[in-house]
């Protein structure tokens, strides 16, 4: 592939480590086979050309300074730990927009103003952005990530998606747990693609729907979601009843639906199914439930 690479763009030079010093008018990728790194002038690459060369290779980005160029090498490349980091707890927040980002320097600016001055901002790849949040600096919860989504998606023009991470000790183990959490993320944005914010808490379910036994999920599908074809809308209202603590009124308020008419749904659901719509032991079973009419739906598409 190397020298297919050379034959094909004349810029093209390889690295035996990482450089040092990352143009913004070459492009600079990782080879994992050979272990290596390459760069090819921009002006050579056409969209084409990059798109390709970005699915066969991880690009290697420019990063705004020492630190973030550190903590990429810690997180990608199985580098050191940065040491004025050690034996701290941390997380990593990753966002990632549906197409490539805007200006770094303006990102940078809009996203940082949301954490503490000591957060990190690092750009992973053309669509993804990470930053790295100290637990004791730690300002933001669920609502404040929501509100930066929104208003980097007011600003920028730009669909956006949120993994909110869980804070980790800095050592040796940290590289591997961000990327399970990239992974989780990534494969929850296929079955959850309607939604912008993530966590663990959320993507639970959806995580052990995947994993069920077959005969588990044969006997949801045939005891619920068959049963309820005709009327899909009727186990998303169930959902949503328990989503919000089985409050009626709420649940009425948030599907903008009469009271009578939530109950006569709860009723229905009840009828068809035999599962109680007041108890925790329904809740579990309408949430797997719905989980799993959507990776159906998904897997028709």
């Amino acid at each position: 592939m190397t020298v297919h690479l050379q034959s094909l763009f004349s810029t093209y030079q390889r690295y035996q480590v990482k450089p040092d010093t990352l143009s913004e008018d070459v492009y600079f990728f990782y080879c994992t086979q050979l272990d290596e790194w390459f760069s090819i002038t921009k002006h050579e690459v056409s969209a084409r050309d990059y798109e390709w060369l970005s699915m066969l290779y991880h690009e290697v980005l420019a990063t705004a300074n020492t630190l973030a160029n550190d903590w990429y090498t810690f997180l990608y490349r199985q580098g050191d730990i940065p040491l004025k980091q050690a034996s701290q707890h941390m997380r990593v927040i990753q966002l990632v927009f549906a197409s490539d980002l805007p200006a770094f320097e303006d990102l940078s600016e809009a996203i940082l103003s949301f954490f503490h001055s000591d957060a990190i901002l690092i750009q992973s790849t053309a669509q993804q952005l990470l930053v790295i949040e100290h637990k004791a600096h730690s300002m933001n919860n669920k609502e404040d990530f929501i509100a930066l989504i929104r208003t980097l998606e007011a600003d920028f023009f730009a669909n956006i998606h949120l993994y909110q991470g869980e804070f980790y000790k800095l050592d040796e183990n940290f590289p591997a747990n961000f990327r399970r959490e990239a992974q989780w993320f990534e494969e929850c944005r296929h079955y959850k693609s309607k939604e912008y914010f993530y966590s663990f808490e959320a993507i639970l379910p959806i995580l052990l729907t995947k994993q069920m036994p077959p005969s588990i999920l044969q006997f949801i599908e045939q005891q619920i979601l068959i049963p309820l074809q005709s009327d899909e809308e009727l186990l998303q209202t169930i959902k949503v009843f328990y989503e919000c603590g089985l409050n009626s009124s709420v649940t009425s308020k948030k599907l903008h639906i009469h009271r009578n008419t939530l109950n006569y749904r709860l009723q229905k659901f009840q009828d068809i199914t035999n599962i109680s719509t007041k108890s925790m032991d329904g809740a579990i079973i309408v949430y797997f439930a719905s989980f799993l009419q959507t990776f159906s739906k998904n897997a028709q598409k």
